[in-house]
């Protein structure tokens, strides 16, 4: 799961919840215990929903339609592209709309700036800049996402090659793989968030 995905499993109504859920990629093991309880509980429930998300029948189906040329990057790619379709059908999930979600977000990492990860306070200006959540929305937007991804690679031995096209080609399928997949992340979340009251 990517950014969007996270951050719309997790507790809501738990801002610290739901900040945790979010730092869960930015905080290392050894540092956890920087953080109180409620953030501790949401870096928590993102490990668990990333174990859950890997090893889910569907998510691997989303996996193996990645070609032969981007396979390595498989997990990573069907991730990002989740969080497309995610903004994409955005008000099949949630009654608020995706630009006051993206911005009440964005207000509660400026709040909690103090306590965020050197890298997260570096990220910060980009993603509330160029809103990153909201872009998903369009094709041009998760593009320019999986570009900055394929750039980390560009002088690997392996690079990312037109990352893009594994969407485009793919795309109603990944739809569907997604729509599939989302309403069992969402049954799990809520027996996590239960597990944690």
């Amino acid at each position: 799961m990517n950014y969007l995905a996270h951050i719309y499993l997790a507790d809501s109504l738990d801002e610290k919840r739901l900040l945790g859920n979010f730092l869960g990629d930015f905080v290392k093991k050894n540092t956890e215990n920087n953080y109180d309880e409620a953030i501790k509980q949401g870096i928590y429930m993102h490990r668990k929903l990333d174990s859950f998300t890997d090893s889910h029948p569907v998510f691997n189906t989303s996996r193996r339609r990645v070609s032969d040329l981007n396979r390595r990057f498989a997990g990573v790619l069907v991730d990002m592209f989740y969080d497309h379709y995610l903004a994409k059908n955005w008000l099949d999930y949630s009654a608020a709309s995706l630009e006051d979600y993206a911005t009440d977000f964005y207000d509660i990492l400026v709040k909690n700036r103090n306590i965020l990860p050197e890298r997260l306070k570096y990220m910060m200006p980009y993603l509330i800049g160029e809103n990153w959540l909201l872009s998903y929305r369009e094709v041009n937007g998760i593009e320019k996402a999986v570009n900055n991804v394929a750039r980390r690679f560009a002088h690997s031995r392996h690079p990312m090659k037109n990352p893009i096209q594994e969407l485009t080609n793919n795309y109603e399928s990944l739809e569907r793989d997604f729509k599939a997949f989302f309403s069992e992340a969402i049954a799990y979340a809520d027996i996590l968030r239960d597990t944690l009251n």
